[in-house]
């Protein structure tokens, strides 16, 4: 009496192998996407958090009267306050292209850093993070209100990035 033995063929094996393969694949693939996308969610609203704490600094700095250090000239006058009468009787834009940028401390102290196109290289580090203020004229009344804007940037696996909040402040 002879027994069949029947199997499975290589082929049937390899086909199997290749579609497990291939769902293993596709799965880890989905998991490392999701997590990267969970991270950079992760960071960018951390960005959006310490740029709204900047905004909030300048805010307070600006109710406290707090200084202004460094060398931030306006029509050849030094602004060394929120107070000081210059900074809001003149444009800032013609001494400062295209950009007037500071670092803002706890209390609401501004340190003028330079006037430049891009954010410079000793802006305040905070983690992965760079954060700068850029104080500017508001285009419908430099003369009572000024424009903020707090720019955070960071890099990660896919590159550079930034979070950019503004607001206008109103002379005290």
């Amino acid at each position: 009496m002879a027994i069949d033995q029947k199997g499975q063929s290589l082929l049937e094996v390899i086909v199997a192998s290749s579609v497990g393969i291939l769902v293993v694949g596709a799965l880890t693939f989905a998991t490392i996407f999701s997590l990267r996308n969970a991270s950079f969610a992760k960071t960018s609203a951390q960005a959006t958090k310490l740029a709204q704490e900047g905004i909030e600094r300048v805010r307070m700095g600006r109710d406290r009267n707090a200084p202004i250090s460094g060398v931030f000239q306006i029509d050849g006058n030094d602004i060394v306050s929120w107070d000081d009468p210059n900074l809001w009787s003149s444009q800032i834009r013609p001494n400062c292209t295209p950009n007037c940028y500071f670092n803002i401390d706890s209390s609401g102290k501004l340190q003028y850093l330079t006037a430049a196109s891009a954010i410079p290289s000793i802006a305040e580090t905070v983690g992965q993070f760079k954060r700068v203020i850029i104080l500017s004229d508001d285009p419908s009344s430099y003369s009572t209100q000024k424009q903020v804007t707090s720019i955070v940037t960071w890099t990660d696996f896919a590159g550079p990035h930034e979070s950019k909040l503004m607001t206008i402040l109103r002379k005290l």
